[in-house]
């Protein structure tokens, strides 16, 4: 269901841990699908938060990134 991104050629992105965005050819229900949001919402994460080690440690960095968001931290 999820794929891993590998680009054609050796690019900077090649270790980021990406995912494919599948093509959607519904707009309101297709997108709404895990297998269209999960890889978009993975791929719009900081690097430090998906290349956590660990599970404690990608907890902590989420939820930092994500209370970042909602009050404008910075």
């Amino acid at each position: 269901m999820l794929t891993r991104y590998v680009p054609a050629r050796k690019l900077r992105s090649s270790d980021s841990g990406m995912l494919v965005i599948p093509k959607q050819k519904c707009t309101t229900p297709g997108q709404r699908s895990l297998g269209f949001m999960a890889p978009t919402l993975w791929n719009s994460l900081p690097a430090l938060v998906h290349e956590a080690p660990m599970i404690p440690r990608f907890k902590s960095t989420l939820k930092t990134h994500l209370f970042s968001l909602a009050f404008n931290a910075r």
